[in-house]
């Protein structure tokens, strides 16, 4: 009788998938009614959030999960509806968040990549936009190129609320401080490690592993709108390295000869031409 009792009891999907240790589904499986499912669920999402994707390439999740239980199954992994289920996707979701950016149509300008598919801000970020009305946020090629690669890169934590045109992020280069205004509004989602671990992969790969935020934005349309896009890109880039050629002359005295491309990390080999008039005149951040 005990034993017939014990048979009629249905093992929760998190035990049965090894999240937890005990819990008996009292349900019969309408997981949304259940307040431990939502509850875990939304946990699974805020570490998911968090997550720092490993450098090295990444394994499926199936594949981890089988790392740490073995064969051991949840229930819709056993009826084949695991790409049914929301914690599959959202697992799935974040490995995509560290791939390496589909890169951007780019045409040159004095020696300096612009992206030509990809949205600009007048303070020299780029912005893609991706899956699930998310944007991808990374540094432009000019401003690489004015402050070098950086020492160290100060960011803001997943799930902070970022505001255009407000500081979103600072290089920082021999105790010199760079700040970085966002380009839209919204919440962090995700802050790319590598750049972490190696700040100068801004400068090397400003396009591609060099990206440094996923983005959530919060009203999207209007802050776009403030951006340029295509061969406008391409056109205020020039107008921008004409300034800076103004500079270089007024203050190096120097003159870009005749299909001559801009020096890499001006600041480095120019020092005369000043790291805080450089980030007010380009960045608009002081």
């Amino acid at each position: 009788m005990t034993q017939g009792i014990l048979d009629e009891k249905k093992p929760c999907i998190w035990m049965e998938a090894g999240v937890i240790d005990y819990k008996i589904c009292d349900k019969d499986f309408e997981c949304e009614h259940c307040e431990l499912d939502r509850a875990l669920t939304a946990a699974a999402a805020a570490q998911i959030a968090k997550r720092r994707a490993h450098p090295k390439p990444l394994a499926s999740w199936e594949e981890k999960m089988r790392q740490r239980f073995g064969e051991q199954q949840c229930r819709l992994m056993m009826t084949r509806l695991c790409h049914e289920c929301s914690f599959d996707e959202l697992l799935e979701e974040q490995f995509e968040f560290f791939l390496a950016p589909e890169r951007p149509r780019v045409q040159e300008v004095l020696g300096v990549a612009v992206p030509t598919s990809s949205f600009l801000h007048r303070g020299h970020t780029w912005v893609a936009l991706e899956n699930a009305g998310r944007v991808r946020v990374g540094l432009d090629d000019f401003c690489v190129h004015l402050f070098g690669a950086p020492e160290e890169l100060r960011l803001p934590e997943v799930g902070s609320q970022v505001r255009a045109d407000h500081p979103l992020l600072s290089l920082v280069r021999h105790g010199r401080e760079a700040p970085i205004l966002s380009p839209v509004c919204g919440f962090i989602e995700a802050v790319n490690p590598a750049v972490q671990e190696h700040p100068a992969l801004v400068h090397d790969d400003p396009y591609g592993a060099g990206w440094l935020f996923l983005i959530s934005p919060s009203d999207l349309k209007p802050d776009l709108e403030k951006m340029l896009f295509g061969q406008c890109n391409v056109a205020w880039i020039e107008h921008e390295t004409q300034r800076l050629l103004g500079l270089l002359q007024s203050e190096a005295g120097l003159t870009l000869p005749s299909g001559g491309t801009l020096v890499d990390d001006l600041i480095g080999n120019y020092p005369q031409l000043g790291w805080d008039r450089l980030v007010r005149e380009f960045l608009h951040s002081k």
